[in-house]
């Protein structure tokens, strides 16, 4: 069964027209539902053996297809700079035909001794072509995109489209330093640039309003961060056209949406029991939401009573955690079972839907 290397088959039509993102493993690892299905571009060294090919950066690693074993000295190794699709096996069901042609039941059997993987077990690139990685000539959001710890502690100028505060889901995560962080964007490579306001000589840009996208912007300042979440502190903004060397963006692209958000976590939990009356209800997404589409879109209700029974509620969202607290008005009922849904029009910071969700959980004695 050879997994690791050779050409396999097409991983289908929609995922290599799609704009790919720029990442690196360590982002691949810790935002599974963001990049799940999503073309990515990134930087690694080849892992593993004959039979298990991985990528890494040295910490962590990614399965993956589709790329030649590595060399069996490690001082012959040279990095990679792969295009591939991610994908988080579980997610899909065994009949998927964007996975048919690559004996994932076979794979999956002999890691985890049964027919098909579970969310988050199996996490797979597949790659569509692959190359030898050369040295950046200078730093660009790409290069800092794909290689964050070799500029990192470095102040860096780099051009960009001003994309707002993550309108069009460029990026998995946002910073949190301030009301006003807002994402750069090039190519197929973004970044968040923080500690200074949109504005200056001539322009003043709102992080919230898709109107003032497109526009390009020369930033200055310092590459902090870590593999995983990225920034520039800026320092200076200017305002300039767009570079020459640069593609015109269309409209349909500049408005690709990212992945149905979904809920992560929550307390309660689904299904729990002896909850206290007086509780928080917490609920945590796997992307940055749009606050204002939590209006007219929550409900909570006593299981089986009429809808005049309905506990009185009200809702607040913290971006910086993707949390949405619903804080009950009074205490619920002792020994009731309750349900929290969300409806399905609910939006992401690009418009992308909420996939809708009913949280259950039952009450105790206080």
């Amino acid at each position: 069964m050879a997994l690791a290397g050779g050409p396999l088959g097409p991983v289908g039509a929609s995922a290599q027209s799609a704009q790919r993102n720029s990442t690196t493993v360590a982002a691949l690892s810790a935002y599974t539902s963001f990049f799940h299905s999503r073309p990515v571009l990134l930087r690694a060294w080849p892992d593993g053996d004959l039979q298990d090919v991985f990528v890494t950066d040295g910490e962590h690693r990614i399965r993956v297809l589709n790329v030649a074993p590595p060399a069996p000295a490690p001082d012959d190794r040279e990095q990679l700079e792969i295009e591939g699709t991610f994908w988080d096996v579980g997610r899909l069901q065994p009949n998927d035909s964007r996975l048919d042609t690559f004996l994932i039941g076979r794979l999956s059997e002999r890691l985890f001794n049964r027919p098909w993987p579970v969310s988050g077990e199996l996490m797979l690139l597949i790659a569509e072509e692959s190359r030898r990685a050369d040295e950046p000539q200078s730093p660009t959001i790409q290069a800092i995109s794909l290689d964050p710890a070799r500029y990192l502690g470095q102040t860096v100028t780099v051009i960009g489209r001003f994309r707002g505060r993550n309108l069009y889901g460029d990026l998995a995560e946002a910073p949190g330093s301030s009301p006003y962080d807002f994402v750069l964007q090039s190519g197929n490579a973004a970044i968040w640039v923080v500690d200074k306001e949109p504005r200056g000589s001539g322009f003043k840009l709102d992080v919230m309003a898709r109107v003032d996208t497109g526009r390009w912007l020369e930033v200055t300042g310092l590459v902090q961060g870590d593999e995983q979440l990225t920034e520039i502190a800026a320092t200076d903004l200017a305002q300039v056209e767009r570079p020459a060397a640069v593609p015109r963006t269309t409209t349909t692209e500049d408005r690709r949406l990212g992945p149905a958000p979904e809920i992560i976590f929550s307390t309660p939990t689904q299904d729990d029991t002896d909850i206290a009356t007086d509780a928080l209800l917490r609920l945590q997404f796997s992307r940055d939401m749009d606050d204002e589409s939590f209006d007219g879109n929550v409900a909570v209700a006593y299981q089986g009573a009429a809808d005049e029974e309905a506990p009185e509620f009200t809702v607040s969202y913290r971006p910086r955690n993707r949390v949405l607290t619903v804080t009950l008005v009074e205490p619920l009922r002792a020994y009731a079972t309750l349900t929290v849904t969300l409806g399905d029009g609910i939006l992401a910071s690009d418009t992308a839907t909420l996939v809708p969700y009913t949280l259950r959980f039952s009450t105790g004695g206080s």
